[in-house]
């Protein structure tokens, strides 16, 4: 029978497990290569391998073999998998840290099997496709006391930062009001009856999942991948839609700025309003409400997508088909991964940008190799990013059970038995987590 990660079975086994576990991981020092093992070496994958290509790369992991043949070839010295559960069999006592790029559905596992081990993580975003399975990572990793990072690469960016100098220095004053967009929509498809196409195991793609595989053929887009890669993420089955997969690249901001944790309230609305049989939608508004803190008044942030902007896009926002506004009691500003303005642009006239007082980045995947290795922080760890990964998924929970839903976030619970329901998913059997 499948396994139900709960709120309860959450509290009740993430202690044991990680007291239980034994650990293997060395303790590199300053100079010396860490042993890098990556799941996952292609499209995104293959980003984040050439991310910490400088360590010591010693495991290869991915299904698609045929697709996997550059990466092999220029690591010919890593030993290659199929199958993650094997790979850490084989050769957990050889690793330091995992790399973990596979589909949504398939983070959450490796990256607890590899914390079980003791081995520090870095996750793509986000961090699990369900609310308790990021509870899950973000506890595990505490109590083991690993280094990670979720691969929210914009974090370190330069105009992220001077951002966030400029939010926080209060040049803009009271921030109440901030508005998240992106004019992403998910590409239409429809499921297929017949043999599938892929040349690789697919029982392995899928992973945990208790959902069967399906065939489907894509609408044509600029998106030119074969099924299921990619475009797994506009079914519910497999993904969580624009939302799961660019929240937290855009949310990141405002979180980091005006150092947001949990929503107390979401309201979600949206439509599907494309040709195919998925289930995310191509238009969706989540408004979430943050209460007040000694360091920050409340805010109210929405978030939207297939719109080109808030309101549906006025000519103000030309130039940022996607991307965060900061709504101050003084002046505006509006900012995307690589620039930013000002609303009215004549503040600009006379504004002296705050002193640089973040430091510019080493770059996003080396910042996590050198914390391993010195016993520092990352930016994005788990503690961060768990809560962010929390709040983009409970927008995708509003949206599914169609009302409001408040949060108790020292809980884990909505008080709402359909919507506690999607706070959780089931892992079949063979592919549980650990315990």
């Amino acid at each position: 029978m499948p396994t139900r990660i709960s709120r309860r079975k959450f509290i009740a086994t993430s202690t044991a497990s990680a007291l239980a576990a034994p650990m293997f991981a060395r303790e590199p020092k300053p100079g010396q290569k860490l042993n890098v093992a990556v799941i996952g070496i292609n499209d995104r994958g293959a980003a984040n391998l050439a991310g910490v290509e400088h360590e010591n790369i010693v495991a290869l992991c991915d299904v698609d073999e045929e697709w996997s043949g550059k990466a092999r070839e220029k690591f010919p010295k890593a030993a290659f998998f199929t199958d993650y559960r094997k790979m850490f069999d084989k050769t957990a006592n050889g690793i330091d840290a995992v790399v973990v790029s596979t589909p949504d559905h398939s983070h959450a596992l490796p990256a607890a099997l590899a914390m079980n081990l003791g081995k520090h993580v870095y996750c793509e975003k986000p961090l699990a496709p369900s609310v308790n399975e990021a509870r899950f990572l973000q506890k595990l990793a505490a109590e083991k006391k690993l280094v990670t990072q979720m691969g929210t690469q914009i974090h370190a960016e330069e105009n992220y930062r001077r951002v966030v100098e400029i939010v926080q220095s209060g040049a803009l004053g009271d921030v109440s009001r901030v508005w998240v967009w992106n004019s992403s929509k998910p590409v239409g498809g429809k499921k297929k009856a017949g043999k599938p196409g892929a040349k690789f195991d697919l029982e392995l793609w899928r992973g945990p999942n208790t959902t069967e595989f399906f065939e489907a053929e894509m609408n044509e887009s600029g998106w030119k991948f074969a099924w299921p890669h990619f475009h797994w993420r506009w079914w519910w089955e497999f993904g969580g839609g624009t939302l799961a997969d660019l929240g937290c690249h855009y949310m990141d901001l405002p979180f980091w700025a005006l150092g947001l944790t949990a929503p107390r309230t979401i309201t979600a609305s949206g439509k599907k309003a494309y040709e195919g049989d998925n289930t995310t939608p191509s238009a969706m508004r989540v408004d979430y409400d943050f209460a007040a803190t000694p360091k920050q008044g409340a805010v109210t942030l929405t978030w939207e997508h297939g719109v080109t902007g808030p309101d549906n896009g006025k000519d103000i926002f030309k130039g940022f088909g996607s991307g965060v506004m900061f709504v101050g009691s003084k002046v505006s500003l509006i900012a995307d991964y690589g620039k930013y303005r000002f609303l009215p642009e004549t503040f600009a006239k006379d504004f002296t940008p705050p002193s640089k007082r973040i430091p510019a980045s080493i770059g996003h995947h080396k910042e996590w190799c050198e914390a391993i290795k010195s016993g520092g922080k990352t930016t994005c760890n788990f503690g961060y990013s768990g809560p962010l990964t929390e709040c983009v998924l409970l927008g995708n929970v509003a949206y599914r059970v169609g009302k409001p839903i408040t949060w108790d976030a020292a809980q884990g619970t909505t008080a709402n038995k359909e919507a506690d329901a999607l706070l959780a998913r089931e892992y079949r059997k063979g592919w549980e987590l650990p315990t």
